[in-house]
Order: C-alpha cells, then sequence, then structure tokens
C-alpha cells in the first residue's frame, strides 16, 4: 500500500489531449476575428492611389481674425502630409484642390478670479472642407461640418488644440470612403 505521501502512484485522469485542442481554438480564434480588420492608415483615401497632389485653393472666413486661415492651410497642410494622403503643392497643376470655410469660431473667456485674471477660456470652431477635380474644378468629396470644442486654463493653448483636433477629424473623415 502506498503512502499519502507517495506521488508516484498518482495518475492523470483519462481525456482528449487538451493542447492541439487549445492551438486549434486559438488559431480559430485569430483567423476568424481578424479577417476583416486593417489600420486606420491603410484605408483608401478620397485621392485614390498614392501620387495625387493636392493644393489649397482657398479658406474662407471673412473677418478681423486675419491669422486664422493662414494656421488653417498650415495645419491641414502639416496633416495631409503626416498621413501621406497626397503630395502638398503650392502653387501650379494639381491633381486636387480643395477649399475650407469656416463656418462658425468663438473664442469666450470664461472663469475669472477677484483679479479679474481669466481662468477658463473656450474655443469653438466649425468648418466644412469640399475637395475639387484640379483639372475640371468639379466637386468630389464634400466633408459635411465639422466641429471641435476645447476649454483650457492658458489663452491660445485653446486656438492651437482646436485647430489640430478639428483639422484631425477633417482629414480622418478623407479617409472614410464609405
Amino acid at each position: 500500500m502506498s503512502s499519502p505521501t507517495d506521488k508516484s502512484s498518482r495518475s492523470l485522469p483519462a481525456g482528449p489531449p487538451r493542447i492541439p485542442f487549445l492551438a486549434g481554438l486559438l488559431l480559430l480564434a485569430i483567423l476568424s476575428g481578424c479577417a476583416g480588420y486593417h489600420l486606420a492608415t491603410d484605408a483608401p483615401s478620397i485621392f485614390g492611389q498614392d501620387g495625387k497632389t493636392l493644393k489649397m485653393k482657398g479658406v474662407d472666413y471673412p473677418t478681423l481674425q486675419a491669422w486664422l486661415p493662414y494656421r488653417i492651410r498650415s495645419a491641414l497642410r502639416d496633416e495631409v502630409t503626416a498621413r501621406h494622403l497626397a503630395s502638398w503643392v503650392d502653387s501650379g497643376p494639381a491633381d486636387f484642390e480643395i477649399q475650407v470655410n469656416i463656418i462658425s469660431y468663438t473664442s469666450r473667456q470664461w472663469m475669472q478670479d477677484a483679479r479679474s485674471r481669466t481662468l477658463l477660456y473656450s474655443t469653438t470652431m466649425t468648418l466644412e472642407a469640399i475637395v475639387y477635380n484640379g483639372s475640371t474644378n468639379k466637386e468630389v468629396w464634400r466633408s459635411g461640418r465639422v466641429a471641435y470644442s476645447e476649454n483650457v486654463e492658458q489663452p491660445q493653448t485653446e486656438v492651437d488644440i482646436v485647430i489640430t483636433q478639428i483639422i484631425r477629424l477633417l482629414v480622418d473623415k478623407m479617409r472614410s470612403t464609405f
């Protein structure tokens, strides 16, 4: 008779092989779960295949903030270039031209301390972009309204944040071709 401390007499219960079953289950999960997924950077854009050129047609916002169209133009150029959507050209012929219409821009000071220093700034922007064929000047794509709002504690940082984020949202829509 074996003693309770003798482990050599114990045996595992008989059953199906577990390793091949688990490996098969893992393979099935990987193949079925990832079949239709891809990175957003691999998605097709409104500009089609690589090598297309894009030029700014204009930024329409007739107000006293003359600096705003230049900041929008610069942020859009940087984002399109960083995402490799198209090659940006400043002048000459281009495959596509983009017009940005700033629908609204508001910047407010919300909270002040005892010495009348602003503690909270709020900025909201709404814009729309229209892409035209560079040779026919026909509308190819319209973004619809894109809006973003931000509240911050430092002056001027809210404008930079809002411009960066609204341009990212706009360029994201350029990859949504469905």
